[in-house]
């Protein structure tokens, strides 16, 4: 009901500021309140013209919000799929690029990673790269932090990997005991972690997720579209595919 009341407001609204318009060259304001009253009766007359009027209206908003993250996603191209600051896995000259934004403590983005990580090793045609957005707790923070500090791709994607087939919750003893496990110094990479150059990448990535609307994860950039949640195997393929085919029909 409060969406359907708040359609209508902003449908009234737009009627208002046309009419407000229009007085000024034409109408009196008997006359302006004269035509409100046969409009409002005629939609209580006529509801399914109300019904069409919102549904025009909805598609028409959400059709400016997709071109506008189309836009949004090839004015920071640079930032999002060849960041060198990001890790990555995959073919560096793939043609697809699926960027996840992704929380160390978040359940749906341990659920998608094994199939993330199929979709990858069965394709030679995608790479994934890895956006660290800390949005869920202070140990996401740490761990987001500790990542970025990683010297190389391997130490990262085992890091990674372990943090995300955790079940149990995340803590400083975890990630110790698996900075251990790659027989990586803590103390080096607890001093880094906290560096003006971390701080940097985790705001830019904050920033990129507001841009395109992400306020949850995961959320993954795939071609000029941004799917939310943990897509199934077969929707990463879906949109793998339409990918493919916009750079195919963009080509001709």
């Amino acid at each position: 009901m409060t969406r359907f009341l708040t359609a209508l407001f902003c449908l009234a609204f737009g009627l208002n500021l046309a009419l407000t318009s229009a007085q000024a060259e034409t109408f009196s304001a008997a006359e302006k309140k004269s035509i409100e009253a046969v409009v409002q009766d005629y939609l209580m007359q006529n509801p399914e013209a109300l019904a069409s009027a919102l549904q025009n209206m909805q598609a028409y908003y959400e059709q400016a919000e997709e071109t506008r993250i189309q836009r949004t996603i090839a004015q920071n191209a640079e930032l999002l799929f060849r960041n060198k600051a990001d890790f990555s896995m995959g073919p560096v000259d793939a043609p697809v690029t699926i960027v996840e934004f992704f929380d160390y403590n978040c359940g749906y983005c341990k659920r998608v990673f094994p199939v993330l990580m199929e979709v990858v090793n069965q394709r030679e045609d995608v790479r994934v790269v890895f956006k660290e957005f800390p949005i869920l707790s202070d140990s996401s923070e740490v761990a987001a932090r500790t990542a970025l500090t990683l010297d190389n791709q391997l130490n990262f994607l085992t890091f990674h990997a372990r943090l995300m087939n955790n079940k149990a919750g995340l803590n400083d003893g975890f990630i110790s005991q698996t900075l251990a496990d790659l027989e990586l110094d803590e103390r080096t990479i607890v001093a880094q972690r906290s560096s003006q150059r971390i701080t940097d990448i985790l705001d830019e990535n904050r920033q990129l997720a507001q841009a395109l609307d992400v306020a949850g994860t995961p959320a993954f950039v795939i071609g000029n579209q941004v799917y939310p949640g943990a897509l199934e195997k077969h929707e990463f393929e879906a949109a793998i595919e339409a990918a493919l085919a916009a750079q195919s029909g963009s080509a001709n």
